[in-house]
């Protein structure tokens, strides 16, 4: 089968996130339709990058530079979250996500050791 058009996925994103207006409005949880709108822009977000990856070096500079910023502001915003209480210490996901962060840290170190 073949990939959705953007159109098709905009298209879908706009619906779902409608329905989750809806279900706030009418003091519903959204969680029925918060998974499909965070899959379908995952899957877009995903395809999009693609597409930018077949750029030039100097748009995969930009690109790495972005992704770096981008990953920086994601765990800022949970060090916050986690700090204030946000989030909450006893899910079940954080010790992998303390592994992933215990990764990353020694692959920063490898590879600016072989950048330098």
């Amino acid at each position: 089968m073949a990939e959705p058009s953007f159109a098709q996925q905009i298209a879908n994103l706009n619906s779902t996130l409608r329905g989750i207006e809806v279900r706030l409005a009418l003091g519903r949880p959204p969680a029925e339709g918060f998974e499909e709108f965070k899959n379908l822009l995952d899957g877009m977000r995903h395809r999009l990058w693609d597409l930018l990856s077949l750029t030039d070096e100097e748009d995969k500079t930009l690109q790495e530079r972005f992704r770096i910023r981008r990953a920086t502001e994601l765990c800022r915003g949970l060090v916050a979250d986690l700090r204030s209480g946000a989030v909450t210490g006893s899910l079940s996901d954080l010790p992998g996500l303390r592994e992933s962060v215990v990764e990353l840290g020694q692959s920063i170190e490898l590879a600016r050791t072989r950048s330098s």
